[in-house]
Protein backbone atom coordinates (compact mmCIF):
# COMPACT_ATOMS: atom_id res chain seq x y z
CA UNK A 1 0.00 0.00 0.00
CA UNK A 2 1.18 3.50 -0.83
CA UNK A 3 0.14 6.03 1.81
CA UNK A 4 -0.60 9.39 0.20
CA UNK A 5 -2.38 10.83 3.24
CA UNK A 6 0.39 13.42 3.98
CA UNK A 7 -0.20 15.01 0.55
CA UNK A 8 -2.66 17.71 1.66
CA UNK A 9 -2.07 20.58 -0.76
CA UNK A 10 -5.19 22.44 -1.98
CA UNK A 11 -5.30 25.57 -4.14
CA UNK A 12 -8.52 27.33 -5.11
CA UNK A 13 -8.63 29.76 -8.05
CA UNK A 14 -11.88 31.71 -7.61
CA UNK A 15 -11.38 33.56 -10.91
CA UNK A 16 -11.25 30.48 -13.11
CA UNK A 17 -13.46 28.52 -10.68
CA UNK A 18 -10.99 25.64 -10.50
CA UNK A 19 -9.19 23.78 -7.73
CA UNK A 20 -6.07 21.65 -7.61
CA UNK A 21 -5.76 19.17 -4.77
CA UNK A 22 -3.25 16.49 -3.87
CA UNK A 23 -4.28 12.89 -3.43
CA UNK A 24 -4.23 12.84 0.38
CA UNK A 25 -6.99 15.43 0.70
CA UNK A 26 -10.26 14.32 2.29
CA UNK A 27 -13.52 15.59 0.86
CA UNK A 28 -14.35 17.48 4.06
CA UNK A 29 -11.04 19.34 3.78
CA UNK A 30 -11.69 20.13 0.13
CA UNK A 31 -15.23 21.35 0.85
CA UNK A 32 -14.00 23.72 3.57
CA UNK A 33 -11.48 25.32 1.23
CA UNK A 34 -13.79 25.63 -1.77
CA UNK A 35 -16.72 26.89 0.31
CA UNK A 36 -14.56 29.69 1.70
CA UNK A 37 -14.90 31.12 -1.83
CA UNK A 38 -18.58 30.15 -2.21
CA UNK A 39 -17.67 27.31 -4.57
CA UNK A 40 -18.02 23.51 -4.61
CA UNK A 41 -17.84 20.46 -6.81
CA UNK A 42 -19.44 17.05 -6.52
CA UNK A 43 -17.67 14.84 -3.99
CA UNK A 44 -18.94 11.90 -1.93
CA UNK A 45 -21.25 11.60 1.07
CA UNK A 46 -18.85 11.12 4.01
CA UNK A 47 -16.43 13.88 5.00
CA UNK A 48 -13.60 11.45 5.82
CA UNK A 49 -13.53 9.97 2.29
CA UNK A 50 -10.39 10.52 0.23
CA UNK A 51 -10.90 12.47 -2.98
CA UNK A 52 -8.55 10.22 -4.99
CA UNK A 53 -10.31 6.87 -4.94
CA UNK A 54 -13.66 8.65 -4.94
CA UNK A 55 -12.91 10.52 -8.18
CA UNK A 56 -11.24 7.61 -9.97
CA UNK A 57 -14.30 5.42 -9.35
CA UNK A 58 -16.67 8.08 -10.68
CA UNK A 59 -17.61 10.06 -7.60
CA UNK A 60 -21.31 9.94 -6.74
CA UNK A 61 -22.40 12.59 -4.27
CA UNK A 62 -25.06 14.99 -3.05
CA UNK A 63 -24.42 17.48 -5.87
CA UNK A 64 -24.23 14.92 -8.67
CA UNK A 65 -27.71 15.49 -10.06
CA UNK A 66 -26.96 19.21 -10.42
CA UNK A 67 -23.28 19.25 -11.43
CA UNK A 68 -22.49 15.69 -12.55
CA UNK A 69 -20.12 13.16 -11.04
CA UNK A 70 -16.75 14.03 -9.52
CA UNK A 71 -15.09 12.60 -12.63
CA UNK A 72 -17.30 14.80 -14.84
CA UNK A 73 -15.77 17.82 -13.10
CA UNK A 74 -12.20 16.54 -13.37
CA UNK A 75 -10.11 18.74 -15.69
CA UNK A 76 -6.74 17.04 -15.33
CA UNK A 77 -4.67 14.78 -13.09
CA UNK A 78 -1.10 13.66 -12.46
CA UNK A 79 -0.58 9.91 -12.56
CA UNK A 80 2.34 7.59 -11.83
CA UNK A 81 2.01 4.57 -14.11
CA UNK A 82 3.12 0.99 -13.53
CA UNK A 83 6.45 1.62 -15.31
CA UNK A 84 7.23 4.59 -13.05
CA UNK A 85 6.40 7.40 -15.46
CA UNK A 86 4.75 10.58 -14.18
CA UNK A 87 2.10 11.63 -16.69
CA UNK A 88 -0.16 14.67 -16.80
CA UNK A 89 -3.52 13.62 -18.20
CA UNK A 90 -6.32 15.78 -19.58
CA UNK A 91 -8.48 16.13 -22.67
CA UNK A 92 -5.35 17.40 -24.44
CA UNK A 93 -2.58 15.26 -22.92
CA UNK A 94 -2.67 11.47 -22.71
CA UNK A 95 -6.37 11.75 -23.46
CA UNK A 96 -6.87 7.98 -23.60
CA UNK A 97 -5.66 7.63 -20.01
CA UNK A 98 -7.71 10.63 -18.92
CA UNK A 99 -10.78 8.87 -20.31
CA UNK A 100 -9.92 5.72 -18.36
CA UNK A 101 -9.35 7.27 -14.93
CA UNK A 102 -12.78 8.92 -15.03
CA UNK A 103 -14.61 5.92 -13.59
CA UNK A 104 -12.08 3.16 -14.27
CA UNK A 105 -10.85 3.17 -10.67
CA UNK A 106 -7.25 2.59 -9.65
CA UNK A 107 -6.49 0.26 -12.54
CA UNK A 108 -4.04 2.46 -14.43
CA UNK A 109 -1.75 4.13 -11.91
CA UNK A 110 -1.32 6.13 -8.72
CA UNK A 111 -2.99 9.54 -8.99
CA UNK A 112 -1.14 12.24 -7.07
CA UNK A 113 -2.94 15.46 -8.10
CA UNK A 114 -6.41 16.42 -9.33
CA UNK A 115 -7.73 19.56 -10.98
CA UNK A 116 -11.47 20.16 -10.69
CA UNK A 117 -14.08 22.51 -12.11
CA UNK A 118 -15.92 24.39 -9.34
CA UNK A 119 -19.45 25.82 -9.22
CA UNK A 120 -21.05 28.60 -7.17
CA UNK A 121 -22.91 27.10 -4.22
CA UNK A 122 -24.29 28.04 -0.86
CA UNK A 123 -23.17 28.75 1.68
CA UNK A 124 -26.41 27.02 2.72
CA UNK A 125 -28.45 24.16 1.32
CA UNK A 126 -31.75 22.69 2.46
CA UNK A 127 -30.78 19.35 3.94
CA UNK A 128 -31.51 16.79 6.62
CA UNK A 129 -33.25 13.54 7.46
CA UNK A 130 -36.78 12.44 8.20
CA UNK A 131 -37.52 9.19 10.01
CA UNK A 132 -40.82 7.26 10.11
CA UNK A 133 -42.02 4.04 11.80
CA UNK A 134 -41.30 0.87 9.84
CA UNK A 135 -45.07 0.36 9.50
CA UNK A 136 -45.03 3.26 7.01
CA UNK A 137 -42.16 1.83 4.99
CA UNK A 138 -44.15 0.83 1.92
CA UNK A 139 -46.06 4.10 1.63
CA UNK A 140 -42.89 6.17 2.22
CA UNK A 141 -40.84 4.26 -0.37
CA UNK A 142 -43.65 4.43 -2.91
CA UNK A 143 -43.94 8.18 -2.32
CA UNK A 144 -40.19 8.64 -2.72
CA UNK A 145 -40.22 6.64 -5.96
CA UNK A 146 -43.00 8.79 -7.38
CA UNK A 147 -41.36 11.99 -6.17
CA UNK A 148 -37.99 11.15 -7.74
CA UNK A 149 -39.54 10.79 -11.19
CA UNK A 150 -40.16 14.54 -11.45
CA UNK A 151 -37.74 16.07 -8.95
CA UNK A 152 -35.53 18.87 -10.37
CA UNK A 153 -31.78 18.42 -10.60
CA UNK A 154 -31.30 20.62 -7.52
CA UNK A 155 -33.13 18.05 -5.35
CA UNK A 156 -31.59 14.73 -4.32
CA UNK A 157 -33.38 12.12 -2.22
CA UNK A 158 -31.99 8.95 -0.67
CA UNK A 159 -34.11 6.50 1.32
CA UNK A 160 -33.53 3.44 3.48
CA UNK A 161 -35.14 0.85 5.66
CA UNK A 162 -32.78 0.74 8.56
CA UNK A 163 -32.00 -0.40 12.09
CA UNK A 164 -30.14 2.83 12.88
CA UNK A 165 -31.55 6.28 12.11
CA UNK A 166 -30.73 9.77 13.41
CA UNK A 167 -32.71 11.05 16.37
CA UNK A 168 -34.30 7.72 17.36
CA UNK A 169 -33.17 4.68 19.38
CA UNK A 170 -32.11 1.47 17.56
CA UNK A 171 -35.09 -0.32 16.04
CA UNK A 172 -36.70 -0.64 12.63
CA UNK A 173 -37.46 2.48 10.61
CA UNK A 174 -37.85 3.95 7.16
CA UNK A 175 -35.93 7.19 6.59
CA UNK A 176 -34.91 9.52 3.84
CA UNK A 177 -32.36 12.27 3.36
CA UNK A 178 -33.10 15.51 1.51
CA UNK A 179 -30.53 17.76 -0.16
CA UNK A 180 -31.72 20.79 -2.14
CA UNK A 181 -28.89 22.89 -3.61
CA UNK A 182 -30.85 25.50 -5.56
CA UNK A 183 -30.29 29.23 -4.99
CA UNK A 184 -33.73 29.77 -3.41
CA UNK A 185 -34.10 27.52 -0.38
CA UNK A 186 -37.70 28.61 0.02
CA UNK A 187 -38.38 27.00 -3.34
CA UNK A 188 -36.85 23.80 -1.98
CA UNK A 189 -39.28 23.83 0.94
CA UNK A 190 -42.19 24.21 -1.47
CA UNK A 191 -40.90 21.30 -3.54
CA UNK A 192 -41.12 19.04 -0.50
CA UNK A 193 -44.90 19.55 -0.20
CA UNK A 194 -45.79 16.15 -1.75
CA UNK A 195 -43.63 14.38 0.83
CA UNK A 196 -45.14 16.37 3.70
CA UNK A 197 -48.36 14.43 3.07
CA UNK A 198 -46.69 11.37 4.64
CA UNK A 199 -47.45 12.82 8.06
CA UNK A 200 -45.37 13.93 11.01
CA UNK A 201 -42.03 12.11 11.18
CA UNK A 202 -40.56 10.63 14.34
CA UNK A 203 -37.53 12.84 13.62
CA UNK A 204 -37.09 15.73 11.20
CA UNK A 205 -34.05 17.97 10.87
CA UNK A 206 -34.55 19.16 7.30
CA UNK A 207 -33.54 22.81 7.55
CA UNK A 208 -31.29 25.33 5.83
CA UNK A 209 -27.73 24.57 6.91
CA UNK A 210 -24.18 25.15 5.66
CA UNK A 211 -23.25 22.80 2.84
CA UNK A 212 -20.22 21.69 4.84
CA UNK A 213 -22.54 20.55 7.64
CA UNK A 214 -24.80 18.70 5.20
CA UNK A 215 -21.73 16.91 3.85
CA UNK A 216 -20.77 15.52 7.24
CA UNK A 217 -23.39 12.77 6.99
CA UNK A 218 -22.66 10.41 9.86
CA UNK A 219 -19.00 11.44 10.02
CA UNK A 220 -18.24 12.48 13.56
CA UNK A 221 -21.45 10.99 14.96
CA UNK A 222 -21.36 9.65 18.49
CA UNK A 223 -21.18 6.74 18.84
CA UNK A 224 -19.22 6.29 15.62
CA UNK A 225 -21.31 4.47 12.99
CA UNK A 226 -18.43 2.13 12.17
CA UNK A 227 -15.97 1.93 15.09
CA UNK A 228 -12.73 -0.01 14.61
CA UNK A 229 -12.81 -3.80 14.86
CA UNK A 230 -15.89 -4.47 12.74
CA UNK A 231 -16.32 -6.68 9.73
CA UNK A 232 -18.33 -4.84 7.09
CA UNK A 233 -20.53 -6.36 4.40
CA UNK A 234 -21.57 -4.11 1.51
CA UNK A 235 -23.22 -4.95 -1.80
CA UNK A 236 -24.57 -2.46 -4.29
CA UNK A 237 -26.14 -2.38 -7.72
CA UNK A 238 -27.52 0.13 -10.19
CA UNK A 239 -31.26 0.14 -10.85
CA UNK A 240 -32.91 1.38 -14.03
CA UNK A 241 -36.27 1.04 -12.24
CA UNK A 242 -37.49 0.28 -8.72
CA UNK A 243 -40.41 -2.10 -9.33
CA UNK A 244 -43.10 -3.06 -6.85
CA UNK A 245 -41.77 -6.62 -6.76
CA UNK A 246 -38.38 -5.42 -5.54
CA UNK A 247 -39.95 -3.03 -3.04
CA UNK A 248 -42.04 -5.83 -1.54
CA UNK A 249 -39.06 -8.17 -1.42
CA UNK A 250 -36.97 -5.54 0.35
CA UNK A 251 -39.63 -5.08 3.03
CA UNK A 252 -40.06 -8.84 3.44
CA UNK A 253 -36.34 -9.59 3.63
CA UNK A 254 -35.60 -6.69 5.97
CA UNK A 255 -38.28 -7.89 8.35
CA UNK A 256 -36.57 -11.29 8.63
CA UNK A 257 -32.98 -10.13 8.13
CA UNK A 258 -30.20 -10.80 10.63
CA UNK A 259 -29.60 -7.97 13.10
CA UNK A 260 -26.13 -7.28 11.73
CA UNK A 261 -27.72 -5.91 8.56
CA UNK A 262 -27.78 -2.18 9.14
CA UNK A 263 -29.87 -1.04 6.20
CA UNK A 264 -31.15 -1.45 2.69
CA UNK A 265 -30.66 1.89 0.99
CA UNK A 266 -31.69 3.57 -2.23
CA UNK A 267 -29.84 6.63 -3.54
CA UNK A 268 -31.23 8.80 -6.32
CA UNK A 269 -29.08 9.26 -9.45
CA UNK A 270 -29.86 10.62 -12.96
CA UNK A 271 -30.09 14.39 -13.50
CA UNK A 272 -26.86 15.85 -14.88
CA UNK A 273 -25.12 12.49 -14.49
CA UNK A 274 -27.49 10.95 -17.06
CA UNK A 275 -26.94 13.69 -19.64
CA UNK A 276 -23.32 12.71 -20.25
CA UNK A 277 -22.71 10.30 -23.12
CA UNK A 278 -21.95 6.86 -21.57
CA UNK A 279 -18.90 6.59 -23.86
CA UNK A 280 -17.50 10.01 -22.89
CA UNK A 281 -15.86 8.60 -19.73
CA UNK A 282 -15.16 5.13 -18.39
CA UNK A 283 -18.16 5.51 -16.04
CA UNK A 284 -20.76 3.96 -18.31
CA UNK A 285 -23.94 3.31 -16.34
CA UNK A 286 -25.39 6.77 -16.94
CA UNK A 287 -29.01 5.69 -17.29
CA UNK A 288 -29.26 4.24 -13.78
CA UNK A 289 -32.00 5.90 -11.73
CA UNK A 290 -30.92 4.59 -8.33
CA UNK A 291 -28.02 3.00 -6.50
CA UNK A 292 -29.28 0.16 -4.28
CA UNK A 293 -27.16 -0.96 -1.34
CA UNK A 294 -27.08 -3.59 1.39
CA UNK A 295 -24.94 -2.41 4.29
CA UNK A 296 -24.13 -4.29 7.48
CA UNK A 297 -21.43 -4.81 10.09
CA UNK A 298 -20.58 -7.02 13.07
CA UNK A 299 -17.71 -7.42 15.57
CA UNK A 300 -15.00 -9.59 14.07
CA UNK A 301 -15.56 -13.11 15.37
CA UNK A 302 -14.35 -16.28 13.59
CA UNK A 303 -17.26 -18.17 15.17
CA UNK A 304 -19.77 -16.06 13.21
CA UNK A 305 -17.93 -14.61 10.22
CA UNK A 306 -18.62 -17.53 7.88
CA UNK A 307 -22.30 -17.68 8.89
CA UNK A 308 -22.87 -13.95 8.43
CA UNK A 309 -21.09 -13.87 5.07
CA UNK A 310 -23.31 -16.69 3.87
CA UNK A 311 -26.38 -14.79 5.06
CA UNK A 312 -25.26 -11.65 3.21
CA UNK A 313 -24.55 -13.51 -0.01
CA UNK A 314 -27.88 -15.29 0.12
CA UNK A 315 -29.63 -11.97 0.64
CA UNK A 316 -27.80 -10.37 -2.27
CA UNK A 317 -28.81 -13.22 -4.58
CA UNK A 318 -32.40 -12.08 -4.11
CA UNK A 319 -31.70 -8.53 -5.29
CA UNK A 320 -28.90 -8.89 -7.83
CA UNK A 321 -31.26 -9.85 -10.71
CA UNK A 322 -32.86 -6.39 -10.44
CA UNK A 323 -29.48 -4.65 -10.85
CA UNK A 324 -27.22 -3.83 -13.78
CA UNK A 325 -23.63 -3.29 -12.75
CA UNK A 326 -22.52 -1.54 -9.56
CA UNK A 327 -20.68 1.51 -8.24
CA UNK A 328 -17.08 0.37 -8.00
CA UNK A 329 -16.32 2.58 -4.97
CA UNK A 330 -18.69 0.60 -2.75
CA UNK A 331 -17.02 -2.80 -3.21
CA UNK A 332 -13.31 -3.57 -3.55
CA UNK A 333 -13.76 -6.27 -6.18
CA UNK A 334 -16.28 -8.17 -8.25
CA UNK A 335 -16.35 -11.00 -10.73
CA UNK A 336 -15.89 -10.23 -14.41
CA UNK A 337 -19.60 -10.62 -15.13
CA UNK A 338 -20.49 -7.78 -12.76
CA UNK A 339 -17.65 -5.61 -14.08
CA UNK A 340 -18.86 -6.09 -17.65
CA UNK A 341 -22.33 -4.99 -16.56
CA UNK A 342 -20.76 -2.01 -14.80
CA UNK A 343 -18.70 -0.83 -17.76
CA UNK A 344 -20.96 -2.06 -20.57
CA UNK A 345 -19.74 -1.05 -24.02
CA UNK A 346 -16.71 0.65 -22.44
CA UNK A 347 -15.26 -2.60 -21.09
CA UNK A 348 -13.22 -3.59 -24.19
CA UNK A 349 -11.63 -0.13 -24.33
CA UNK A 350 -10.69 -0.39 -20.65
CA UNK A 351 -9.00 -3.73 -21.31
CA UNK A 352 -7.01 -2.11 -24.14
CA UNK A 353 -5.90 0.65 -21.77
CA UNK A 354 -4.91 -1.93 -19.17
CA UNK A 355 -2.86 -3.77 -21.77
CA UNK A 356 -1.10 -0.50 -22.68
CA UNK A 357 -0.45 0.98 -19.23
CA UNK A 358 -0.42 -1.99 -16.83
CA UNK A 359 0.06 -5.24 -18.77
CA UNK A 360 1.40 -7.08 -15.70
CA UNK A 361 -1.63 -6.04 -13.61
CA UNK A 362 0.42 -4.34 -10.90
CA UNK A 363 -2.68 -2.37 -9.87
CA UNK A 364 -5.03 -5.26 -9.13
CA UNK A 365 -6.39 -4.79 -5.59
CA UNK A 366 -9.44 -3.01 -6.94
CA UNK A 367 -12.42 -3.54 -9.20
CA UNK A 368 -9.88 -5.14 -11.46
CA UNK A 369 -9.82 -4.77 -15.22
CA UNK A 370 -7.65 -7.75 -16.15
CA UNK A 371 -5.15 -7.30 -18.99
CA UNK A 372 -5.14 -9.84 -21.79
CA UNK A 373 -1.39 -9.58 -22.40
CA UNK A 374 1.57 -9.96 -20.10
CA UNK A 375 -0.21 -10.88 -16.85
Amino acid sequence: MIDLSPMKGIRIDPTSKTATAQAGVLLGEFDRESQSFGLATTLGTAADTGIAGLTLGGGQGRLGRKFGLSCDNLLSADLVTADGKLLHVSEHENADLFWGIRGGGGNFGVATMFEYRLHPLGPKVLAGNRVYPIAQAKSVLQALREYCQTAPDEMTISGAITHEAPGVPPGKYVAYEVVYCGPNLGEGEKLLAPLNKLGKPLFDNVVAKPYIEAQLGLTGASPAPLPPGLNVYVKSGFLRTFPDKMLDLALQKFDTSPRWLGEMGLGQLAGAMARVDPKATAYWNRQAQYDFMLNGAWPADPAHDKEYLAQGRALWEVFEPFTEGYYVNTEPSADEKRLRATYGENYPKLVQLKNKYDPMNLFRLNANIKPTVGA
